[in-house]
């Protein structure tokens, strides 16, 4: 009996997990999530905020990437 324990766990284990993930990206129990989802709903003028943020950030990653152009020897 002890020799299919471990057969059996490993059975459980792939028929439960894309179950679990399934239901996570649904909002169903704990799933596989990376981020949580966000406990409010968002408004317009949160989301033009965060938008002119990202545009502020690309921006300056740019600027960045010009001043200091990639692939030129330091010497």
């Amino acid at each position: 009996m002890a020799q299919w324990l471990f057969p059996i766990a490993i059975v459980a284990a792939v028929l439960v997990c894309p179950a679990m993930m399934w239901l996570g990206r649904r909002g169903i129990g704990p799933g596989c999530a990376i981020c949580p989802p966000r406990r409010h709903e968002e408004s317009l003028e949160d989301l033009q905020a965060r938008q002119r943020t990202l545009a502020t950030r690309i921006e300056e990653l740019e600027a960045r990437q010009t001043a200091e152009p990639i692939g030129q020897s330091r010497d």
